[in-house]
């Protein structure tokens, strides 16, 4: 008698889950669309040339589907290790996405492998590994694209690299060096 009724009460559960996840799921939608567009714009300057080079230099490494060990353009991989050695100073945050195939945590768990191998490339490429903030993973999160073609799905399988500011070009770190 007591298992079934922890059956019953799991079952409902499960159900009154899966009703908010489909409720989530119709209104991503709008969400999309801003990230949609987001992407689509120009990267914002806030802490001037080097922050500029940064965005100028680096580019997103792409991957095929289910895979994050082998990038469709390693060669943009050189390039990006070759950037940052070049400018030492420079910190940064690492950030895989994927596409919208697949569950939300299966694909938040492809992602951060994508960022976690990329950030393990560019190391033994000879980045200094303390340069690398954060490697995180944001899965179907943020997409460039959101349309369910081959062609759009693509192009949400990847990493970018964002620029992170040392502490004395912070807003927070300039308001503690203040006199």
């Amino acid at each position: 008698m007591r298992y079934g009724l922890a059956l019953i009460a799991a079952a409902m559960l499960l159900i009154g889950f899966s009703a908010v996840a489909q409720q989530d799921d119709a209104s991503s939608h709008t969400d999309d669309n801003f990230w949609v567009s987001y992407w689509a714009q120009p990267r914002i300057t806030l802490f001037g040339q080097e922050e500029a080079d940064f965005y100028k230099n680096m580019h997103e490494v792409a991957f095929p589907w289910d895979d994050f060990n082998n990038p469709l353009n390693p060669n943009v991989l050189e390039g990006d290790a070759q950037w940052l050695k070049d400018h030492p100073t420079v910190r940064l945050y690492v950030s895989g996405y994927a596409s919208a195939e697949g569950s939300l945590v299966y694909n938040l768990g492809l992602s951060q492998e994508r960022a976690d191998w990329v950030k393990q490339a560019l190391v033994s490429r000879g980045v200094a590994e303390d340069r690398i903030e954060m490697a995180v993973g944001w899965g179907r999160l943020y997409p460039v694209c959101t349309d369910f073609s081959d062609e759009c799905l693509s192009k949400n399988r990847l990493v970018r690299f964002a620029y992170a500011p040392s502490a004395t070009e912070s807003v927070i770190g300039q308001a503690r060096t203040a006199p």
